[in-house]
């Protein structure tokens, strides 16, 4: 039985009577953007940011009173009227970041500010920047970028670009009226070393789902784990999935530039084995040869992808 979207990029079949899958939403796939030669929007820190916490900010607009989970959109909201202050927003996340509290940064990511921040920048690979930057004023050190699609970036860069060691994750926001399958994924997160603005080296990509729109009896593939190559899988990757009742399995695969090594030869659907279960070398997830390409890390927002 075929249990993935022939469209998304990194489903796979499994050999057992569960099922297994990586599916790609459709704002992760529609992450192209035109190339600008300087895409970041540099942030200067204000002297008078408001020292305001994440508690006091929530009490004054209400966003305890929300009747909606924080992924999902008000009725009738308009970002494009919520009053944005770039150098405090950067600022908070940014100390919240270094202090390691992910928490925090997880919800300044959803509140409407942050939202309508990012979407400005929709459409773009521009991204706003907060931190060390060298004497052209690009970014170098280390510092805090925000993208479109709720993306946000931090850890190290060099002439403009990641490079070295830094985390990115795109938090998701979805319709009231999604539909479950439509509305599987709560974050989508890389955490490793880069290159020339892309995954590079050794590295972890993560995903978390929004339990209550997950299957039963349906494996989702959660971590990736092992080296990358300009953004996709290059070497042995250590995979782990994720079950609705908190059961996982343990998977194992090698890839060459984004293409998955094949244990075997293709069956009657015309799908390779590509990743096989580390205790049980009999059950493997499938793919078809035309969707096994660029495998890697998906819907990250980069000038260097263009």
């Amino acid at each position: 039985m075929e249990y993935a979207n022939s469209t998304q990029k990194q489903d796979v079949q499994n050999t057992d009577n569960s099922e297994s899958k990586k599916t790609q939403p459709d704002s992760v796939k529609n992450s192209e953007q035109e190339t600008e030669e300087e895409p970041a929007v540099v942030v200067e820190q204000d002297g008078n940011v408001q020292k305001e916490s994440i508690q006091e900010e929530r009490a004054v607009s209400g966003e305890n009173r929300r009747t909606t989970a924080k992924w999902q959109k008000e009725d009738s909201e308009d970002l494009s009227a919520v009053e944005i202050d770039m150098s405090r927003q950067m600022s908070e996340m940014k100390g919240y970041w270094e202090a390691g509290n992910m928490e925090a940064v997880e919800d300044l990511a959803y509140l409407p500010r942050y939202r309508a921040a990012s979407q400005k920048l929709s459409g773009t690979v521009k991204y706003y920047y907060f931190g060390d930057t060298d004497e052209n004023n690009r970014p170098n050190g280390k510092g805090l970028a925000m993208y479109a699609d709720n993306q946000y970036y931090y850890g190290e860069w060099k002439n403009g670009v990641r490079s070295g060691s830094g985390m990115w994750i795109n938090y998701f926001v979805y319709d009231q009226n999604a539909k479950a399958e439509d509305s599987l994924y709560l974050q989508h997160s890389y955490s490793g070393n880069w290159s020339n603005d892309l995954p590079y080296g050794d590295g972890a990509e993560h995903y978390d789902f929004i339990e209550e729109n997950m299957e039963v009896n349906v494996g989702y593939n959660r971590n990736f784990i092992g080296k990358f190559k300009n953004g996709l899988y290059d070497g042995e990757i250590y995979i782990t999935n994720y079950y609705k009742d908190g059961n996982s399995k343990e998977w194992s695969g090698t890839a060459k530039n984004g293409v998955w090594q094949p244990f075997g030869k293709k069956d009657k659907k015309g799908q390779y084995p590509v990743i096989v279960e580390l205790t049980n070398e009999d059950n493997y997830q499938w793919m078809a040869e035309k969707e096994n390409v660029n495998q890697g890390v998906n819907g990250l927002i980069s000038a260097a992808k263009q």
